[in-house]
């Protein structure tokens, strides 16, 4: 047995965290179950992506998802849809299944491998599976391979599937909850009081870049369906998140002497009210990104079409679907105030 802490500072270790020891798990098994409290979107297209991965290499591995506290507390719309897109993968290529428990609200965090039918290791405490892609909360849990403990939980989930759950392919919520913020709770964004917003507009110039919105395959707003990273430490391959993102921005607009320089970093405000930090960088100052993590823009844009109505969770960002929204392009206001922009995407249908 072992603990596996969360690496946020000042306390750092040298533990493994419960990312590194899941993708471990799932490297060395063929057979994944899961008992979980909560998911995200997110959360759950990383899972259909680690196993889609596997089974193009040849590798295939089984995965009985049970979701925990939604059945009782309820899904936002997004959560559903990611939840169904799962468990159809899972259906259609015949490798698991998603359960929502329905009898009680279960909190456990549960997590066992196997390999050729027998349980070889497993974690329990406090992650739920959101923390696979986000570690912004500290969280301990602890890994074993003792076989008694490994039998407990298979007996626990194998209960929770047959006597406490529904297969989410034939129960649906009687309603959604309503939408989560969008930046809400994510690292280096702020949401702007109403006083500090009207001071963003009164300061606008004339000046606006309209960048463009790219539905590349497998790049810009697509990043999600391209080519994963490895995790050298574990030997894993880490799919890339749904919400990374990022503009590209042509020649045209980067040339201009008006335009953030290559290499800054600017302060920007949404139309919607939120505030976080973006860079320019790359070839020519080619590459518009939210500094330190990709899915703050990502989740910014790709969320307001979602809530709108025009994009499905682990879907692509098509022609169609910015057809749908009503805009092809993200407007960039200049301030008066050095390195201080307004980002507008406001729907003007």
């Amino acid at each position: 047995m072992k603990l596996l802490y969360s690496n946020i500072k000042p306390c750092e270790y040298s533990n493994s965290t419960f990312s590194e020891a899941f993708e471990s798990g799932i490297l060395n098994s063929d057979e994944i179950k899961i008992a979980t409290g909560y998911i995200t979107e997110e959360s759950l297209l990383e899972l259909k992506s680690i196993l889609l991965f596997y089974l193009d290499e040849g590798k295939v591995k089984t995965c009985s998802l049970v979701l925990g506290m939604h059945g009782r507390e309820g899904f936002t719309r997004t959560q559903y849809e990611a939840a169904i897109d799962l468990a159809s993968f899972l259906k259609d290529k015949n490798i698991g299944s998603v359960h929502v428990c329905t009898a009680f609200k279960f909190h456990g965090k549960t997590y066992l491998f196997y390999k050729a039918g027998e349980p070889i290791s497993g974690m329990l405490g406090s992650s739920n599976l959101s923390n696979i892609v986000d570690s912004r909360q500290w969280e301990v849990d602890v890994f074993f391979t003792e076989n008694e403990a490994l039998r407990d939980l298979e007996s626990l989930h194998s209960d929770l599937v047959k006597k406490a759950s529904h297969n989410i392919l034939d129960w649906k919520p009687a309603a959604f909850n309503a939408s989560r913020d969008l930046l809400k709770n994510r690292i280096g964004v702020e949401k702007a009081d109403p006083e500090t917003y009207r001071e963003v507009e009164n300061a606008l110039t004339d000046t606006v870049f309209d960048l463009p919105l790219k539905t590349t395959e497998k790049s810009n707003l697509n990043a999600y369906f391209g080519k994963g990273r490895l995790a050298t430490k574990t030997g894993a391959i880490r799919p890339r998140h749904w919400y990374e993102a990022e503009l590209i921005v042509p020649r045209e607009i980067t040339s201009s002497p008006t335009y953030p320089k290559n290499g800054s970093v600017i302060r920007v405000f949404t139309d919607d009210g939120w505030s976080f930090k973006c860079k320019i960088e790359g070839q020519n100052g080619k590459n518009f990104r939210s500094e330190n993590d990709l899915r703050t823009l990502g989740r910014w844009i790709k969320g307001r079409l979602e809530n709108a109505g025009c994009l499905k969770v682990g879907q692509p960002v098509t022609k169609e679907v910015l057809d749908k929204y009503g805009r092809h392009t993200i407007s960039l206001k200049q301030t008066i105030k050095p390195d201080l922009w307004l980002l507008d995407f406001s729907n003007k249908r």
